[in-house]
């Protein structure tokens, strides 16, 4: 009998404390499926079919494995903690009852054990279910076509095992000590202990204006892409800190104004709110900021990857203008000889009418390729420079005609000129000869990539090939002629069988490079389709998080606010007044962390956008309206939270 009695108790605290143990139940439970369904996404064997996918589909999934153990370890604690605070008083009593602090830690070890147990077997059992039609959404929103074999990852199991095992041993550790170090009266007292009115902490104020601002700062001033990807996680933890420094100090500078004013603080319902919202500041803070937080980690990988995957079309359409592109050169010189490649050409034209692919059109015509360095209108073949390296194209006017069907006259210090990365003006100088710029060429095929902000390219046509090897051949520097081929069919798919036709006709002594459209699509698909997987999986996890928290917060507030109010009311206070009281408090600060995480996005849009410049080349109004969407319904799912958190709250201090 006795063997049974502590785990009969833990079950009946368990079920007593239902409002507290059930939310929490849920959340471990649904995070330990999650760690096991990314985890065996990632270890998933389907990928090896794949060209680009096998190497990269399991790198996303193995940074979204880090990213959930990292939220699981933070977020598991985090509720423990709300858990054990709500209990003080239950436990006090236990120990003022009789029951010595062993047994209240063997009642807590039982308790400990049949949520450990209940939230991995349940959470590992639905991952195991659900990992199937999670991987067969993955691999719908990637466009892949993979042979599937349902498996269980023995690996997955054992990992989640070992990062949820002690979490909930250490949490347990952390109650042990708090009921150790405490005596039973402190713990009975507790849930009535009120804070001390902070003052305002000037050095903490300053310290979150200084983080804040900076990571604001780095977001605003960073101009190249690189330089983005390497700053954006340095502007993200200046940000957090910056939070959570002024959640902590600014609100309370806040209040404080508030209650200075007289006109604003002197009336009911502002009045009960501020008072108690001064008093248990410190306490809302952490909370708050942890809301906003994850509301902006919501925000910034929805709009992201939405915006990844919508624009998959455009983006490698403008990467390669052409369905097809065939680049091909010389392996033993540097002069590609035209008259053999059109031999080549004309004997896949032949292959590719009996395999029934109809081409539409075809451009060729003889470059040269060459490297510098572009900078105010000035470009010098040779040299690297990380900002002003840049790629040139060049071609003879009898070229360029012959290619575009046009009959365009140059003088001998003219040029046709087209870029990608600026808006080109009147004159061009190329190794310190000055050239007068036409016109600027906007026909399709003629510039090799319309934009980006990594790969700048620049194409320009020479009177004749006398001036264009006298104004950019370097004798110090590798320059070498290509011919480059471009062709659209009918159907794009065709694209991948022509190619391999033209593969199977290269002779050894022609170099190939190609690019097709098709081909970019698909692996664009696979990756962005995999990070937009991944979008979704991790805002709902960080939108999980956000609602428990929220949930805890109203639970235990209003608790503490309970006797509160109901003092209140037998001192004349209307039921009416004691709502707007508890309306008042609850919108100054329940929306503020949404509002701050609007803000916290607007000012990493810029950066979010350079980071994404060489894989988003489409409009920049997609991912406007990409961001402005995430907001709005992430506003509606937030206000759904407030109304129903608030219901909880009213409940408890009786006034609905």
């Amino acid at each position: 009998m006795k063997l049974f009695f502590y785990p009969r108790l833990a079950l009946r605290n368990i079920r007593k404390n239902a409002k507290i143990y059930i939310p929490y139940l849920l959340t471990s439970t649904f995070t330990v499926a999650m760690l096991y369904i990314i985890h065996s996404l990632s270890v998933n064997g389907g990928y090896e079919s794949l060209k680009l996918g096998k190497r990269i589909l399991p790198v996303i999934m193995q940074l979204g494995t880090w990213v959930v153990m990292i939220f699981a370890i933070i977020f598991l604690f985090y509720i423990n903690s709300f858990i054990i605070k709500r209990r003080k008083k239950e436990i006090a009593l236990y120990n003022i009852l009789g029951m010595e602090k062993k047994h209240i830690m063997y009642m807590m070890f039982h308790e400990t054990l049949i949520t450990s147990l209940f939230s991995l077997i349940v959470g590992i059992l639905f991952g195991i279910i659900f990992s199937k039609l999670l991987f067969l959404v993955l691999i719908h929103l990637a466009h892949i076509s993979t042979p599937f074999q349902f498996v269980i990852p023995i690996e997955s199991v054992l990992l989640t095992g070992s990062i949820f095992i002690p979490i909930y041993f250490v949490s347990y550790l952390f109650n042990v000590i708090q009921i150790q170090l405490s005596n039973p009266i402190g713990l009975l007292r507790s849930g009535q202990t009120g804070e001390k009115e902070p003052k305002v902490k000037w050095i903490l104020t300053l310290i979150g204006l200084g983080t804040l601002g900076s990571g604001y700062y780095i977001a605003q001033t960073i101009e190249n892409p690189t330089e983005a990807m390497l700053l954006f996680f340095v502007a993200v933890v200046l940000v957090i800190i910056g939070t959570y420094c002024l959640f902590t100090a600014g609100s309370i500078t806040l209040l404080k104004i508030l209650k200075k004013n007289r006109k604003f603080y002197y009336k009911t319902r502002h009045f009960t709110s501020v008072s108690q919202m001064i008093y248990r500041m410190k306490q809302n803070a952490v909370g708050l900021a942890s809301i906003c937080i994850l509301c902006t980690c919501i925000l910034v990988m929805l709009s992201s990857t939405v915006c990844l995957y919508i624009s998959v079309q455009d983006s490698s359409n403008m990467m390669v203008n052409e369905q097809l592109r065939l680049v091909l050169s010389s392996s033993d010189d540097n002069n590609v000889n035209s008259q053999e490649i059109n031999q080549i050409y004309d004997k896949c034209i032949k292959q590719f009418q009996l395999n029934g692919i109809e081409v539409q059109t075809v451009i060729k015509k003889k470059c040269y390729l060459a490297s510098g360095n572009y900078s105010h209108q000035k470009f010098s073949v040779g040299g690297y420079n990380q900002k002003e390296h840049t790629s040139i194209t060049a071609m003879s006017l009898d070229e360029f005609n012959q290619a575009f069907h046009k009959n365009l006259t140059l003088k001998e210090n003219e040029i046709l000129a087209a870029c990608n990365f600026e808006t080109l003006k009147d004159s061009l100088t190329i190794n310190d000869k000055v050239f007068n710029i036409k016109a600027i060429i906007d026909e399709p095929y003629f510039l090799g990539q319309k934009y980006s902000d990594i790969d700048r390219d620049m194409t320009v046509v020479f009177n004749n090939d006398k001036i264009l090897n006298e104004s950019l051949f370097n004798t110090d520097y590798f320059t070498k002629s290509c011919m480059y081929i471009s062709i659209d069919f009918k159907d794009i798919k065709d694209s991948v069988k022509a190619l391999d036709i033209v593969e199977n006709h290269i002779p050894d002594d022609v170099d190939m490079y190609s690019q097709s459209q098709y081909e970019l699509q698909e692996e664009y698909l696979e990756v962005f389709g995999s990070l937009f997987f991944l979008g979704i999986f991790l805002g709902v996890m960080f939108l999980m998080a956000a609602i428990l928290i929220m949930y805890y917060k109203q639970l235990s507030e209003g608790y503490e606010d309970q006797k509160r109010y109901e003092i209140m009311q037998n001192v004349g206070m209307s039921r009416r007044e004691v709502k707007q009281s508890i309306r008042s408090q609850v919108l100054i600060f329940f929306f503020l962390p949404l509002v701050v995480a609007t803000i916290h996005m607007a000012f990493a849009f810029k950066m979010i956008v350079k980071m994404f410049s060489f894989l988003v080349l489409s409009d920049l109004s997609l991912f406007i309206w990409c961001t402005v969407i995430s907001s709005m319904i992430l506003a509606i799912i937030y206000s759904i939270v407030y109304y129903l958190t608030a219901k909880v709250y009213y409940r408890i201090v009786r006034v609905e």
